[in-house]
């Protein structure tokens, strides 16, 4: 469900939503105030980089956002609060685009032909749309990467690693220091390809949805 800048009015940050907010970030205050910091900055840069006028005034309400969704049972289960929070902030850019579409209509409407912009407005949002899911993938691709186990990540890091003889003799010096066959080797790497490409996936669908 789409969560829009001025969706819920009536519903503002208090002292005991902050906390509970702080809580799902990390267990030790300061830490969750240092982790709390990062996501801000994050999402400032998020909107600022897509145009927002206001990054700090669209990064403070993607986060009252989440934290009204706490406050009613939501948990941030990722291993980086960032993608939960990066998840709402697409919707609440979303709903700036269709503010920004409807306005720059009303305008083009009243302006005569020849002042109009020769910049095609659908062309302009499309990549804007564009771009928005390709950062949607590369955060589901971070987030799935940093659910891996350390044994899973090396192995997949170290199977891909190098060009030509070298990853032959990488794979080989793997396949030998987890006692397995080259094939073997091959057969875990490919599967744990596919799991991690169904993750990027099925988290892909679940923002965009």
């Amino acid at each position: 469900m789409d969560e829009t800048p001025g969706s819920k009015r009536d519903w503002s940050m208090t002292q005991a939503s902050f906390d509970l907010l702080l809580a799902q970030l990390d267990r030790d205050r300061e830490s969750a105030g240092e982790k709390y910091q990062n996501v801000r900055n994050k999402l400032m840069n998020f909107f600022r980089w897509r145009g927002c006028a206001m990054p700090e005034d669209y990064a403070d309400r993607t986060i009252d956002v989440v934290a009204r969704r706490i406050g009613e049972g939501a948990e941030i289960t990722a291993r980086d609060p960032y993608l939960y929070f990066h998840g709402v902030a697409v919707n609440v850019l979303r709903e700036h685009w269709k503010k920004a579409e409807r306005q720059n209509t009303g305008s083009l409407e009243q302006l005569p032909s020849w002042q109009t912009p020769s910049e095609d407005p659908h062309e302009k949002k499309e990549q804007e749309t564009e771009a928005w899911q390709n950062e949607v993938r590369l955060e589901c691709l971070d987030g799935c990467v940093n659910a891996l186990s350390k044994l899973h990540l090396d192995l997949i890091t170290q199977y891909h690693q190098g060009q030509g003889g070298d990853r032959i003799a990488r794979r080989n010096a793997l396949a030998t220091s987890l006692g397995i066959p080259l094939n073997a080797l091959r057969i875990r790497a490919y599967r744990l390809r596919g799991d991690l490409e169904k993750c990027v996936v099925n988290c892909v669908k679940e923002r965009v949805s």
